[in-house]
């Protein structure tokens, strides 16, 4: 009697151990990955940021993570307003208990072209209703970074500490020079956009016989938050809605 006393506590033990998650169906994954894609190309961001858990967190790329659906609201609610589309491509959905995630690419594109290409993991979670929502949502682009000479890296006073004033000119050509010029005028202009990211002063340029051939000659105080800014999906967003070509832009750095 008491070995088998003895044995009942062990028997409880190892059954505990047995019982794993089972795997669950991915395909509600799968479902709200085609809801996601079709509401940003629909504009539809209310049903895109319902797809997503009230904390959920988001890592974009050259940018600090965010959480939440306003923060969610923000990012993606400028790429819809950019005329950003989108094509996602699932490589791997699964599904474990009430956890799951999908991997996958992304093409981001404006006017049927393509102006970025990456991969991307989000982790999904099963909650009231048998509803999944997004948990964790990260993305890279594929694209390779600016070559060196193109780098805008901030410089230092030697001794002092300070950074120094650097100018850089930004030569690009637009799809309407009216379009772009107006978006540096006024209230709520990309010179706001500029300042809150080290640029201090903003003066735009523009062909007299040649409307969409274009420039600016940009004061910096923080490089590195200028460069950042640049490369984040902000700016981008930013430039694509302006309509400017970033195949064809030039940066020059200040010489010295």
């Amino acid at each position: 009697m008491k070995r088998l006393i003895l044995a009942l506590p062990l028997i409880f033990i190892v059954a505990a151990c047995g019982q794993v998650s089972a795997p669950a169906d991915p395909s509600a994954i799968k479902a709200g990955a085609e809801a996601w894609q079709a509401a940003l190309n629909a504009k539809n961001i209310d049903g895109l940021v319902a797809l997503y858990t009230e904390d959920a967190r988001l890592m974009p790329p050259n940018a600090e993570m965010t959480t939440g659906h306003e923060a969610i609201r923000a990012v993606f609610g400028g790429m819809i307003d950019a005329g950003i589309s989108v094509e996602l491509v699932t490589i791997e959905a699964a599904a474990s208990g009430d956890k799951g995630h999908r991997i996958g690419t992304y093409k981001l594109m404006s006017d049927g072209a393509v102006v970025d290409a990456g991969k991307y993991i989000e982790t999904w979670e099963r909650g009231a209703g048998d509803q999944w929502h997004i948990a964790n949502d990260i993305w890279n682009s594929d694209n390779p970074p600016a070559p060196p000479k193109k780098h805008m890296m901030h410089k230092m006073h030697e001794g002092g500490g300070m950074m120094s004033m650097t100018h850089v000119m930004i030569l690009h050509e637009v799809e309407d020079g009216a379009r772009w010029l107006e978006s540096w005028s006024g209230e709520d202009s990309r010179r706001d956009l500029f300042k809150a990211n080290g640029a201090a002063h903003v003066h735009a340029f523009q062909d007299p016989n040649n409307a969409n051939l274009t420039g600016l000659v940009v004061a910096v105080k923080d490089m590195e938050a200028f460069h950042t800014m640049l490369q984040s999906e902000e700016g981008k967003a930013a430039a694509v809605e302006d309509g400017v070509d970033l195949e064809n832009m030039t940066v020059l750095m200040e010489a010295k």
